[in-house]
């Protein structure tokens, strides 16, 4: 019987990255980036939000809970990501306050969406200690589009090899912000980061 935690299993899936980045530099090569590097935000991403809870207003903490942690296999075969926050709604709701909102439709209910936006990405900035700038965004976007694209999406796709490769350190930088510096294997995470700069 394994007991993983959510940091260890973030830290885990960091590891794998060096790895990785010794594939080459090209779109397809970068796949297990993409993948390893995101599943690692969302990981340490819920490590940070979810204690916070009271923080946020009701209407979102159901995208916070995590579950009873036993494997279920008629519910977890089942699972589906609208169940919890995509990793769109993570990086809208991750972004500087005055940025344009990237899923309109995810903010619903009695305030207008600007309003409940931005309020949610203020109260995010104060859990976290800061937030996703335009710029840095942009290349997150870019990433996720490309994760989307090669890794979950059964087509063809045509892709800058060149312009993947400058976004990878946006997608570090995410990892160290969303690194909680109190918890005790915050040493071990940082350094797994470190190590991925590295291969780069």
């Amino acid at each position: 019987m394994s007991n993983i935690s959510t940091v260890d299993n973030a830290v885990d899936s960091l590891k794998r990255i060096p790895g990785e980045m010794g594939r080459g530099t090209s779109a397809v090569a970068l796949k297990g980036v993409l993948c390893w590097g995101w599943h690692a935000v969302s990981l340490l991403a819920h490590h940070r939000l979810r204690p916070a809870r009271d923080e946020f207003d009701h209407w979102f903490w159901p995208f916070l809970d995590g579950g009873a942690p036993e494997l279920d296999v008629a519910r977890d075969s089942q699972w589906e990501e609208r169940q919890r926050l995509s990793l769109l709604e993570l990086l809208d709701i991750l972004s500087e306050a005055d940025l344009s909102i990237l899923k309109p439709e995810f903010y619903q209910g009695w305030q207008d969406r600007t309003t409940r936006c931005r309020t949610l990405r203020n109260r995010a900035a104060n859990v976290i200690g800061a937030s996703v700038a335009a710029e840095s965004r942009e290349r997150l976007l870019l990433l996720l589009a490309a994760y989307h694209r090669l890794l979950r999406l059964p087509a063809p796709v045509e892709v800058s090899d060149l312009d993947l490769a400058d976004a990878l350190p946006a997608l570090f930088d995410l990892l160290e912000l969303l690194v909680d510096r109190s918890h005790d294997h915050s040493k071990e995470v940082l350094e797994a980061i470190a190590a991925c700069r590295e291969a780069g």
